[in-house]
């Protein structure tokens, strides 16, 4: 193929010295050969720094203060020259064929922005597979399919779960649409917001095929963990963010800190009567008052009522458990 996009892979660290390595290989060994890759790496306190290091020229090293997971994507994306960026989470791994595939995809389609694509999770202790992610809970089976979701995310009901970091990849244009992003106190709510407005800005594709493994060890901002310490963090802040910088999403936002505000309570509860390891180290920070309190200030009073039955029924005694909120 003559003129091949080239393809900036970004990686986002934070003492994952060791899962880094895996990771890196996973970009610098693509079968696709216009990459390059991008290593930003958060501050970290263990060996990671050092491992970075060996790599050379063979990837852009990015080294900074530790500010989060915004901060990382801002920082990266000013180093990336590629048509198409394809986030990596340092605990994961790309496939061999996945840059081919998704630069195959977005050839085939110049109309799209963003492509997302299903995950592999794996127990990285024992490698046992753990199932693949779902972007459509409410079908039966994914497949893959265009999607347009614009209307839907103004009209406040996304009917499709935008995968993890791992599975993201942008046009560059539809990119430079959102980054760099706003910084705020959280350091965990990136992802959410990149992929809430991307799916908004933009028509895309969905790629039903796990071009990703996504480690699963514990320590993972909120997959497959029974606590979920982040959720509060996650929905709040990605609703302020999204009502301040696209105000034509605030129907989308409500939803969102509805869920977040129930989930907030709910754990600032458990955390005045219970004192657990797992409660302590939850993302109870002071500056959510703040946040809360301006975000109700944005809001008329029928969306004021609005978000009210919609806490209420997210709260209804009989109501089934959702795991992919969205």
């Amino acid at each position: 193929m003559n003129n091949l996009p080239l393809v900036s892979i970004l990686i986002n660290n934070y003492t994952y010295g060791r899962f880094l390595r895996a990771a890196i290989d996973s970009a610098l060994t693509q079968t696709y050969s216009a990459v390059e890759v991008v290593v930003v790496d958060d501050g970290s306190t263990d060996n990671s720094k050092s491992i970075i290091k060996r790599y050379g020229d063979s990837i852009t090293a990015v080294c900074k203060a530790n500010q989060g997971q915004a901060s990382s994507f801002n920082e990266g994306f000013k180093h990336c020259t590629g048509d198409i960026i394809c986030f990596l989470d340092a605990d994961d791994v790309f496939v061999p064929r996945k840059i081919e595939q998704i630069v195959s995809c977005f050839v085939q389609q110049p109309e799209i922005g963003w492509c997302f694509h299903t995950l592999q999770l794996q127990d990285v202790r024992s490698g046992k597979s753990l199932g693949v992610t779902k972007g459509f809970p409410g079908e039966g089976c994914d497949r893959t399919q265009p999607c347009d979701f614009r209307d839907n995310i103004r009209a406040g009901n996304l009917p499709f779960y935008p995968v993890a970091t791992s599975g993201l990849c942008f046009r560059r244009s539809l990119a430079e649409q959102i980054l760099p992003m706003p910084l705020t106190f959280a350091k965990t709510s990136a992802d959410r917001y990149l992929r809430a407005v991307c799916v908004g800005l933009a028509p895309g594709y969905f790629l039903a095929e796990p071009l990703t493994i996504q480690g699963i060890h514990g320590s993972n901002v909120s997959t497959m963990r029974k606590d979920r310490p982040f959720i509060p963090e996650r929905q709040i802040v990605t609703a302020y963010l999204l009502r301040t910088q696209f105000p034509t999403f605030s129907r989308y936002a409500n939803r969102l800190f509805s869920r977040g505000l129930n989930a907030y309570m709910a754990l600032k509860e458990k955390s005045a009567a219970i004192e657990t390891t797992a409660i302590e180290t939850s993302t109870i920070e002071p500056e959510y008052t703040e946040m809360i309190r301006d975000y109700w200030q944005l809001c008329s009073i029928s969306e004021r009522l609005l978000i009210g039955c919609i806490r209420l029924y997210h709260r209804r005694p009989w109501r089934t458990a959702y795991t992919h909120s969205n």
